[in-house]
C-alpha cells in the first residue's frame, strides 16, 4: 500500500487541480464545456456498443433502473416479472433480507430468475455503510465512516471497506452504495455518516475506500457529488439547500470525488439538494450543469453517474418521481435508483414514453445503458 504522506501530497494536488478545473470550465461560456455525446459512447468498448445496439427500447429503459422490491424468497411476485425483464440493478433492503443464511439464498433465486433465458445479469447492489448506517447488521463493517475518520488512517478505511465489501461479495452481491464522500461538519445532516469535516481527510480516506472495495472485487459508489454535507437538512426529508459559493465546492466538496474518481471509482451518485452556486432551483440531480459538465468536464469521470434515490422527499417534494426519472436522465444521470417497488412501474412507463417520443434523446439512452453495461462488464457480469 502507499504511504499516508505520498497520498496526501497526491490529494492537495488533486484539490488544487479541481478548484482550477472549474474556474477554467465554468466561468466561460456553459455550452462550451459540454461534452460532446459521441465522445461519450466511446468511452465504452466496442463490444459493449455492439450490445447496445442490440437493445429493445424497452430493454435499454430497464437497462438504466435500480429498483428496490418486495419480497423475502422465491414466492415474492416480483421474481416472474423479472423474468420478462433485464434490469440494470436490484437492490437489496433490510425488509428483503432475514438474514445472512436466507439472504444470500434470496440473491440466488434473483440472479437466476434474472438470466434464465441468457438475460444481462443485474447488479445486485446494497446500502451497507457502516454501524447502525448499514442495511444488514449481520454483515459488517461495524464501524461508522465516522469512527473511520476519527482514525485518520488510510489503511484503516482501506481494510473497513475491504471487509465489508468481501462481505457483500460473498453473498453475492456486486455494488455497494458507500462510501459517503461527503465534507460534513458537526451541523451537517450526514454528520455521523461521513469521515471527517476536514477535506484532506475525506478525500485520503474515501479513495482508501474506493481501493479496498477494488480489492475485494465490489463496484462502490461515491456518494453524494458534488457534496452534501453543507446541505440544510436530509434530502431523505424533504428538499434541502446547499448555499456555499462555487469556489468553496471547488476547493472543498468536490476535493473527495475527484480523489475517488483518481482512484478508479466505477460509479458516483448525484445529490438531490439545490445548489446555489449553479442551479438554485432544480436538484442537483437532475441538473446538465452539475450532473454532466461537472461531473464529466470538470472532474473528469467516465463511468456511471447513479441518481439518489427517486423516492425521497426531495423528489416527492418538488417534481415527483415519475417526471425526475425523465429529467435526471436527459441531465446526464446513467443509472436511476428507485427504492420504492410502488414507483417503479410510473418511472418505467415515463421513461419509455420520453424514449418513444425522443423526449430522451436516443443517443443519450443508448450513452446510459452502454455506461451500465460496461461497469456490468468490469465486474465481470458480462462475458468477454
Amino acid at each position: 500500500m502507499r504511504g499516508p504522506v505520498a497520498r496526501g501530497i497526491a490529494t492537495r494536488a488533486a484539490v488544487a487541480a479541481t478548484a482550477a478545473i472549474y474556474l477554467l470550465v465554468f466561468r466561460e461560456d456553459s455550452d462550451s464545456g459540454r461534452r460532446d455525446r459521441d465522445a461519450g459512447r466511446a468511452e465504452v468498448p466496442k463490444a459493449v456498443r455492439d450490445l447496445v445496439g442490440e437493445l429493445t427500447a424497452e430493454q435499454k429503459v430497464d437497462g438504466i433502473l435500480l429498483m428496490g422490491f418486495e419480497g423475502t424468497d422465491s414466492t415474492a411476485p416480483f421474481l416472474d416479472e423479472l423474468r420478462a425483464r433485464q434490469l440494470g440493478g436490484l437492490l437489496v433492503r433490510e425488509e428483503n433480507w432475514l438474514d445472512a443464511v436466507q439472504g444470500p439464498a434470496l440473491i440466488g433465486e434473483l440472479k437466476a430468475a434474472a438470466t434464465e433465458d441468457g438475460e444481462i445479469p443485474p447488479l445486485v447492489a446494497a446500502a451497507q455503510e457502516g454501524g447502525e448506517y448499514r442495511s444488514f447488521d449481520d454483515l459488517p463493517p461495524e464501524n461508522r465512516q465516522l469512527n473511520i475518520g476519527d482514525s485518520g488512517d488510510p489503511e484503516l478505511a482501506e481494510s473497513w471497506a475491504f471487509e465489508a465489501g468481501e462481505a457483500l461479495r460473498e453473498a453475492g452481491f456486486d455494488m455497494n452504495l458507500a462510501p459517503i464522500a461527503d465534507v460534513a461538519t458537526l451541523d451537517s445532516p450526514l454528520a455521523d455518516r461521513a469521515f471527517s469535516d476536514d477535506e484532506l481527510i475525506t478525500s485520503q480516506l474515501t479513495a482508501a475506500a474506493i481501493r479496498g472495495c477494488e480489492e475485494a472485487g465490489i463496484a462502490c459508489v461515491a456518494r453524494h457529488f458534488p457534496g452534501l454535507g453543507a446541505a440544510s437538512q436530509s434530502t431523505d426529508q424533504g428538499p434541502a439547500t446547499v448555499s456555499l459559493d462555487a469556489e468553496t465546492l471547488a476547493s472543498r466538496d468536490l476535493a473527495p470525488f475527484e480523489a475517488a474518481v483518481a482512484e478508479g471509482a466505477p460509479a458516483v451518485m448525484l445529490s438531490h439538494a439545490f445548489y446555489a452556486a449553479y442551479d438554485p432551483v432544480t436538484p442537483g440531480s437532475l441538473t446538465e450543469t452539475i450532473a454532466t459538465e461537472l461531473l464529466r468536464d470538470g472532474v473528469g469521470f467516465t463511468g456511471v453517474a447513479m441518481t439518489d434515490d427517486l423516492s425521497t422527499g426531495a423528489i416527492r417534494g418538488t417534481s415527483g418521481v415519475a417526471t425526475a426519472a425523465v429529467e435526471a436522465v436527459n441531465a446526464g444521470a446513467d443509472m436511476l435508483l428507485v427504492s420504492s417497488p410502488d414507483e417503479a412501474a410510473n418511472v418505467r412507463e415515463a421513461l419509455l414514453g420520453a424514449a418513444d417520443s425522443e423526449e430522451i434523446p436516443a443517443d443519450r439512452l443508448d450513452q446510459a445503458v452502454g455506461r451500465v453495461l460496461e461497469l456490468k462488464r468490469r465486474y465481470g457480469l458480462l462475458e468477454e
